[in-house]
């Protein structure tokens, strides 16, 4: 499954009849228009009643002090970007939930000490992201889904946070293979990066400005999250090096990002598995440059 929830195409307005019922139309338009800019400027799901609900992201904009760029962001630039070895202790991984969230948490800790120092010495602000660990999505309402309970581990800027319900891990597939919940953890923790270091405040920007579900917006909204894929494998490699993981935890990853992507039927805004995993690969090189899916081609980003 995709790491976000999937997105519905908004049903076409019915057409009215004479001039009173244009105007009308036309002003809903406008009203709507300028909703869905708001929601995603500011990273918040705005309901939009009987033409039905925006779909929820996984990821918002942040309105830090970073520079707002995507392809030329310094972090991207920096040719010698990479994350240290990570010397990482992880807690002991248990679908209850305060075993859960230890393990996020010390996994957390480990991601602030891979990536503060390297968006650092690319003068760029970092504040660490706060956790929601829960069982279910039962009574969750965030700033990016409002109170509907259809969601997966996703990423919030609009709050900062990362919600990771266990329900939506897929523990009945992956049982105690961890790695690939750390993966899903560090891929949305990527989010948190591209937020604090203004690739998505650019990018979704100019996601709005082409229209969220035109094709070159679904492209910008894959971009985003095939860089999200490249900056977990980032996070991978350094977790290795560092002599946290195994090679064999490794390659259980590898395999897990080649299974997720866009589905027939999706609105095909994560990307294919089969570039899911090439970008996720592509990050166990541990170079940001590696990861600048906005100077790739289109049929990188497909």
């Amino acid at each position: 499954m995709p790491y976000g929830p999937p997105g519905r195409p908004t049903p076409p307005p019915r057409k009215g009849r004479g001039g009173l019922t244009v105007v009308l139309l036309i002003m809903v338009i406008v009203v709507v228009g300028g909703l869905v800019r708001f929601a995603v400027n500011t990273g918040i799901d705005v309901g939009l009643g009987a033409i039905g609900p925006k779909p929820s992201t996984t990821y918002g904009p942040d309105q830090g002090t970073a520079p707002a760029a995507t392809g030329d962001n310094p972090l991207l630039t920096d040719a010698d970007g990479t994350l240290v070895p990570a010397s990482c202790d992880y807690a002991p991984w248990s679908t209850q939930v305060e075993q859960a969230r230890a393990f996020f948490e010390s996994a957390a800790t480990c991601l602030e000490a891979a990536w503060q120092p390297l968006m650092a010495a690319n003068g760029l602000p970092f504040e660490a992201p706060t956790l929601s660990i829960t069982a279910t999505t039962a009574g969750i309402t965030t700033p990016c889904t409002g109170s509907t309970s259809n969601f997966a581990a996703f990423y919030c800027a609009a709050n900062k946070t990362i919600y990771m319900p266990i329900s939506q891990l897929q523990t009945e597939q992956f049982r105690d293979n961890w790695v690939v919940y750390l993966s899903v953890f560090a891929h949305e923790y990527g989010h948190h990066i591209q937020a604090q270091s203004g690739i998505l405040r650019k990018a979704n920007s100019e996601r709005v400005d082409a229209g969220v579900r035109s094709a070159k917006g679904l492209e910008l909204s894959r971009r985003v999250e095939l860089q999200a894929n490249c900056f977990d494998g980032m996070f991978i490699a350094s977790s290795k090096g560092g002599g946290a993981l195994t090679a064999s935890q490794v390659t259980v990853a590898t395999r897990d990002s080649y299974g997720r992507g866009d589905r027939p039927g999706d609105m095909r805004d994560h990307g294919t598995s089969e570039n899911g995993g090439a970008w996720f690969e592509s990050g166990l090189d541990n170079l940001t440059a590696e990861c600048n899916t906005f100077t790739a081609s289109s049929g990188e980003v497909s």
